[in-house]
């Protein structure tokens, strides 16, 4: 790392930087408040259903896979801020509508999910065109710094505010947290008004405002923009194998979520609380990692960051599933929290400085596809590979299993691939 690029990544990163983290903060305390809400609606709705209410969690997250590319088109089309204002001003305008819903008594289970996959395509175009604007407001040698204040951020807005404080207003009324979640929003739009205002006029790359490129129009438009973007993402060589080691890695760590609060309970014998303060050390590692991944960059040998992410998270989970001990897993809990979150910003930041700005929508979209993708396919193999093994192992060494899995991809990915992600980081981001 150069002394030059080390003073570029110390420098402050300016009022307008820190104008859209205020805005991505209230945004992310909203949706953190939305995550205790709306699933606690969803079972007073239907308390003895829990297909129904897994319904509505699932209306939430299908936008992610059915919505996230055309939404990249959306984004490298039209001026990002302007996008982003619009998304949460219509989250603000259908927080305030389902308030009115449940304050007279007229939810209902289909209502609440339409409202939720309503939200969720709003959240995929305000994230889209949020992770795309970063390069805009800060120089390239500080994106890691920048992703890791906007994503510790997020962690500290969802999981140790928003979802609390959701519990707690929760308890005034039903339709109370969706009252908070329009003053949040409101924050966020103000917020984001005042980085639109001060915008420059784009200068070569950076069109977070100003006019969007010119690029098809209609139906047929929108798939060759969308077509333009994954081959973007498959013939850059650092963001293919990316891509590839994402279908592998992101695949066996769903396996581990859609499983671990069984493993709490019954192979740690943990109650609620316990399985919370778990997350509280993984949320606190998260923070902490996303904080000190700028400093990683500029110490450790150039492009093995990721790398070492990769398989210092592989070689933890390993240990739990040799160790499933409490105290063994909430440091490990706490460590991998960190890496997880490292490599996330590492890639993020990355896959920002190597990908033409015309097209960095359509690429970040395509590349949240095959994350999301991956972790849909990984959550539903993990019940199969816990309910495969549980016959032979019992349930409490069967969940094990998904930790074992997390930890021999992660170190086989690095095995095989290591080497050649080193190399094409030190090649293409330079």
């Amino acid at each position: 790392m150069s002394d030059s690029t080390t003073r570029a990544s110390a420098a402050p990163l300016g009022g307008r930087f820190w104008a859209f983290w205020s805005a991505s903060l209230a945004s992310n305390l909203s949706d953190g408040v939305a995550m205790i809400a709306v699933p606690w609606l969803a079972s007073s709705l239907a308390p003895d259903s829990a297909a129904l209410v897994a319904a509505v969690a699932t209306a939430g997250r299908l936008p992610w896979l059915l919505l996230a590319l055309p939404a990249g088109v959306l984004v490298d089309r039209l001026p990002r801020f302007t996008l982003m204002v619009s998304a949460n001003t219509l989250r603000l305008l259908l927080w305030a509508l389902l308030a009115l819903v449940v304050f007279s008594g007229s939810a209902s289970v289909p209502l609440l999910a339409a409202f939720a996959f309503c939200f969720g395509a709003l959240e995929v175009c305000y994230d889209t065109a949020a992770e795309t604007t970063v390069t805009a407001l800060v120089p390239r040698e500080s994106l890691e710094r920048a992703n890791g204040h906007v994503r510790s951020g997020a962690i500290v807005a969802q999981e140790f505010a928003g979802r609390p404080l959701g519990g707690f207003v929760l308890t005034l009324g039903l339709f109370v947290p969706f009252l908070f979640n329009i003053v949040a929003l409101l924050v966020s739009v103000v917020a984001l008004l005042r980085v639109r205002a001060t915008s420059p006029a784009p200068v070569g790359a950076g069109l977070a405002e100003g006019p969007a490129p010119r690029a098809p129009s209609g139906p047929r438009g929108v798939w060759a923009d969308v077509a333009e973007g994954v081959r973007a993402l498959w013939d850059q060589p650092l963001l293919r194998a990316v891509a590839v080691i994402a279908v592998f890695v992101n695949t066996a760590y769903a396996t581990l979520l859609s499983t671990q609060v069984l493993f709490v309970r019954d192979t740690l014998g943990l109650g609620p609380a316990g399985f919370g303060l778990l997350m509280a050390f993984a949320a606190i590692g998260g923070v902490l990692g996303g904080q000190v991944v700028s400093w990683l960059r500029s110490v450790l040998p150039h492009g093995t960051l990721p790398t070492l992410c990769l398989a210092g998270s592989g070689l933890l989970y390993s240990l739990v599933a040799l160790l499933p001990l409490t105290p063994v897993v909430a440091g490990v809990y706490f460590l991998s929290g960190g890496l997880v979150l490292g490599y996330a910003v590492a890639m993020t930041s990355i896959r920002q400085r190597v990908t033409p700005d015309h097209l960095l929508g359509r690429v970040n979209a395509a590349m949240r596809t095959v994350s999301w993708g991956m972790s849909a396919v990984g959550m539903a193999a993990g019940g199969v590979l816990v309910a495969a093994l549980t016959p032979t192992l019992g349930q409490t060494d069967a969940l094990r299993a998904p930790y074992a899995l997390v930890g021999a991809v992660s170190l086989a990915v690095v095995a095989c691939f290591g080497r050649r992600l080193v190399g094409l980081v030190r090649e293409h981001d330079v």
